[in-house]
């Protein structure tokens, strides 16, 4: 699904050019405002389907986008081509606005280098206030994991570990070391 919007409406964005990727000539993030509402849902609600397998009710998606758009948070759409193909959410955890918190790009324009695009972008506005930018991510996603750390993120940070009440409604995908102790990698079962 592309949702059009037409650039030269609002000249509130910063540019990022691409120069490595024949596919992307430019790609620009725009500071959220309400007259993008309707179609940013949307976007939230294919995150949650494309991250969770999950299909948020309309007031759900609206109590994220409230939450995303409040003081110490700042959300940003991606448009390429005069197409709106994904948002990023950037948050604060205590101090400074210096946590990616969610990145999503529609999945028609993934692999193409506008999620890499987007970070460096997201790192060159965080990086007039903050020494570091966090990134966090679920341990089942290693596509993300990967394109992390060939940006460069590769200082372990914060360990986020989970007791699973019922672990026969979750699949083991891999089992990893930190510490010589053994963790593991879980999906939830699909239904």
């Amino acid at each position: 699904m592309q949702l059009q919007y037409d650039l030269f409406k609002n000249k509130r964005y910063q540019g990022v050019t691409l120069m490595n990727n024949q596919e992307c000539k430019t790609m620009v993030l725009r500071a959220y405002d309400q007259t993008l509402q309707e179609e940013t849902l949307t976007l939230i609600s294919q995150f949650w389907q494309s991250h969770s397998q999950y299909l948020p009710d309309l007031q759900e998606t609206k109590q994220d986008l409230a939450a995303w758009t409040s003081p110490g948070n700042q959300l940003y759409l991606v448009i390429h081509r005069a197409c709106l193909i994904g948002f990023v959410h950037l948050g604060s955890r205590g101090s400074a606005i210096d946590w990616l918190e969610h990145l999503f790009i529609l999945p028609a324009y993934q692999g193409r280098g506008l999620g890499s695009a987007v970070i460096q972008e997201v790192e060159d506005i965080v990086k007039t206030y903050s020494e570091s930018l966090y990134i966090e991510a679920a341990a089942r996603n290693t596509r993300a994991i990967a394109l992390y750390h060939c940006l460069g993120y590769a200082c372990l940070n914060t360990v986020t570990i989970r007791k699973d009440f019922k672990p026969a409604d979750f699949t083991v995908l891999d089992e990893e070391k930190l510490y010589g102790l053994s963790f593991e990698i879980k999906r939830k079962k699909e239904a």
